[in-house]
């Protein structure tokens, strides 16, 4: 095991979709030059983790290998870049070794205690990278991510199953020190180019993963109450609590992991909030494709232990539009954050109802925001037409969840703060 100099330790990261190489390097070139650190540009990056997530958010534990071209995964005995990146929001600090994945993985699970259960690779993303930097800067680089492929370990096997891929490229920005002229330059190029954010590689694995699960889970679920959610809030200092709540629920007997869904999902979005004729969306950024959500009519229900933190509020998710959509162009954006999820689903095994239990994490111009929710996601099975809703069991079923967690866990405060009323948005 040897330790590798890095010649950006520190930095700031960006990242955005760039739908069209060409143009964009065609209007930065005479302030850009090629800088090619190797001939191997085909990149494979292994990230560890665990089935439960135990890795902190901004925390990146990540073996890299440089290829010629594309080849055929195999659990090799060669060298691979070892690289421990953490930090907050964009800044990012970043420490590389070389080693055997072998050894890397012995190394991580010697370094890194998050949980009993051993980090294993996890996830595996298969690029080709294009550096460029600044005529007259040598702390700032440009890099551009395209043939982006991603796959998933499974804990017994060795070969990666393939998640999805990208449709279009992505421009990553490093600097590793502020210059104002650089980031007012790049900024006038973002800007006129429309260019959007998008979140980390690893994120878009993570996302795919979810997708992965919930597609070979087995069973689809129903919700009784159409185009609204039902959910409670409580506000949290970090997102150290999330693994020790979905313990308490392995060992609780009113609420359990669903046995054919225990997963814990991972995920995140960039979050746009935006106003359109005097009407109020958000625009969920995960790639090139954008999910809108519609919420209103809040309100804050009565529940048996007057928490008063359990609302409802009309929803309207699952329009799924383009980047280059109209319906962005020509609406005002309000304010923006960059959220990061890690969620598990608990069931009251006497009505089958199931309920999402998730952390978040948001960073905004507000600073940090750390929130608990606890929503009703549905029922498992075929839907029952002559069920009869019953919106207060659903109610009950909240509060005693919320109950138990305010009871077991003291840091934990009800609230009824949404995103939009942190950014200081008009709902």
């Amino acid at each position: 095991m040897n330790k590798v100099h890095v010649d950006l330790p520190k930095g700031t990261e960006r990242r955005f979709l760039l739908p069209d190489i060409n143009h964009f390097l065609n209007i930065t070139s005479p302030h850009l030059e090629r800088k090619r650190f190797s001939h191997n540009e085909y990149i494979r990056t292994i990230y560890f983790n665990n089935d439960q997530h135990v890795v902190p958010f901004e925390t990146s534990i990540k073996a890299r290998k440089y290829l010629k071209e594309p080849e055929t995964y195999n659990f090799d005995p060669d060298s691979y870049f070892l690289d421990l990146k953490k930090g907050h929001g964009q800044d990012k600090e970043k420490i590389r070794l070389e080693a055997t994945l072998e050894e890397a993985t012995e190394i991580i699970n010697r370094e890194f205690k998050f949980s009993d259960k051993p980090l294993r690779p996890y996830i595996l993303v298969e690029y080709l990278r294009q550096h460029y930097i600044p005529k007259d800067s040598s702390d700032i680089r440009l890099s551009v991510d395209n043939n982006l492929r991603y796959f998933y370990f499974f804990d017994d096997k060795k070969e990666p199953v393939f998640l999805g891929e990208e449709n279009h490229p992505r421009l990553e920005i490093k600097e590793g020190k502020v210059d104002e002229r650089f980031i007012n330059w790049i900024g006038g190029i973002i800007e006129s180019l429309n260019l959007i954010p998008i979140i980390s590689k690893k994120f878009k694995a993570y996302n795919l993963l979810c997708q992965y699960h919930s597609k070979t889970s087995g069973k689809p679920f129903y919700k009784e109450i159409r185009d609204y959610e039902i959910e409670s809030k409580l506000d949290l200092d970090s997102e150290n609590l999330f693994q020790k709540v979905k313990q308490f629920f392995v060992n609780n007997s009113d609420f359990i992991l669903p046995q054919h869904f225990p997963y814990t999902f991972e995920s995140a979005s960039i979050n746009r909030y935006y106003r359109n004729d005097g009407i109020s969306f958000k625009a969920m950024f995960l790639g090139d494709d954008i999910e809108i959500v519609r919420k209103s009519d809040s309100e804050v229900l009565d529940d048996m232990f007057k928490l008063g933190c359990i609302t409802k509020r009309k929803e309207t998710k699952g329009e799924i539009i383009k980047f280059d959509s109209n319906l962005i162009s020509l609406s005002h954006l309000e304010g923006e954050l960059h959220r990061m999820r890690k969620a598990f689903w608990v069931e009251n095994p006497r009505n089958n109802r199931i309920y999402h239990i998730s952390s978040d994490c948001c960073l905004g111009a507000p600073g940090d925001l750390y929130q608990m929710e606890v929503e009703y996601t549905g029922r498992y099975g075929m839907q029952d037409k002559t069920d009869l809703v019953r919106e207060r069991e659903i109610v009950d079923d909240i509060a005693k969840i919320t109950k138990d967690l305010l009871k077991n866990f003291p840091s934990l405060i009800p609230s009824q703060k949404t995103k939009m009323g942190w950014l200081g948005i008009k709902e």
